[in-house]
């Protein structure tokens, strides 16, 4: 099922029942022309809309909201069975009153996020996500790993001149403990107990063609009854090269390392498999190398030798897989 959190949506102006006066008006002329004419209502204050804006001269309004317009229902993301809910919350504010059916009917994505929210099945923390930001990737991206009190992810940009696509994975536990508008709500206790152990991954879709790329159309019906899985497309394009069998683990040990230890530490382990994990080859070539004092470099060495030996035996996760099987549920 398409899930979707912020969403930007036009519909036309017969969808309108009723409009409060409480908007703010601009009025532009040019050459005793009027250039534009519009009610906009923002700076709500409202969890989950950002903004309503009715063009009297395209005859249309455009509907900025997120997920949070559920409000116990959060969870849930904008989707074919929770569109009308959206819909009626928004009502029950008194700013406008839009007819349920018409707006169904008649609106047109212009910009939307898809998301996916996942149970990996254990805890993820710091070391998942700068692990996670390290997967090898087939194509170019600017990896952006974040880490603050109130949230946790990686962040893939695109790096294409114009419009750049842009996707999330992020702990959402964590995110959501630091909600100060949840916890002046009477559901937050829900809420929060809806995302524990969730992490987020989240795609933001921009532009016309970009959704037109993975639903062949904005129409707001055809995308939420698509059976598109966008990320799991997404994903599965950008670790098409990767190797699955990929261990995060392995960066487990340069966890509060500097630059210096990690190139010495990778050199290594470059030795330690390229003398296929035997000891007495590794001996042999560290010695060979060496002038004089040879063991003293087989200190860390060994080190080194049993870490790895101890992180290979573990069972593998194959965390890109369990992310596309997660994905495509």
């Amino acid at each position: 099922m398409t899930r979707l959190d912020s969403v930007k949506i036009i519909v036309p102006n017969n969808c309108l029942e009723l409009t409060s006066d409480a908007y703010h008006t601009t009025l532009k002329n040019r050459f005793d022309l009027i250039t534009e004419d519009s009610f906009t209502f923002n700076k709500l204050g409202v969890r989950g809309l950002k903004s309503i804006k009715i063009d009297n001269l395209a005859k249309n309004t455009i509907l900025d909201f997120s997920s949070k317009i559920l409000k116990a229902d959060y969870v849930e993301g904008i989707n074919k069975n929770t569109i009308s809910q959206a819909i009626d919350n928004i009502n029950e504010l008194g700013l406008i009153k839009l007819d349920t059916n018409k707006f169904i009917d008649s609106a047109k994505f212009l910009s939307l996020d898809v998301t996916d929210n996942i149970k990996l099945g254990y805890e993820t923390n710091e070391l998942f996500y700068t692990t996670l930001a390290n997967v090898p990737l087939a194509q170019k991206y600017d990896i952006s790993y974040y880490r603050s009190k109130s949230n946790l992810g990686v962040v893939w940009s695109g790096k294409q001149k114009t419009l750049k696509d842009r996707f999330i994975f992020y702990d959402k536990t964590k995110e959501i403990k630091k909600d100060k508008t949840l916890f002046s709500t009477d559901y937050s206790n829900k809420i929060t107990n809806d995302f524990i152990g969730v992490n987020r991954i989240e795609q933001n879709l921009t532009s016309l063609a970009q959704i037109r790329a993975y639903y062949k159309t904005t129409n707001l019906t055809d995308v939420l009854q698509s059976d598109t899985k966008a990320n799991l497309i997404k994903f599965t394009k950008m670790t098409s090269k990767s190797d699955n069998n990929f261990d995060l683990r392995l960066f487990e040990h340069y966890q509060g390392m500097s630059y210096k230890a990690i190139r010495i530490s990778i050199g290594e382990v470059e030795i330690i498999k390229r003398c296929n994990y035997d000891w007495s080859r590794i001996e042999l070539f560290v010695k060979s190398f060496c002038d004089k004092n040879y063991r003293r470099y087989l200190v860390s060495m060994r080190d080194e030798y049993q870490r790895l030996n101890k992180a290979l035996g573990k069972t593998d996760v194959g965390i890109i897989e369990q992310i596309k099987q997660l994905l495509s549920a």
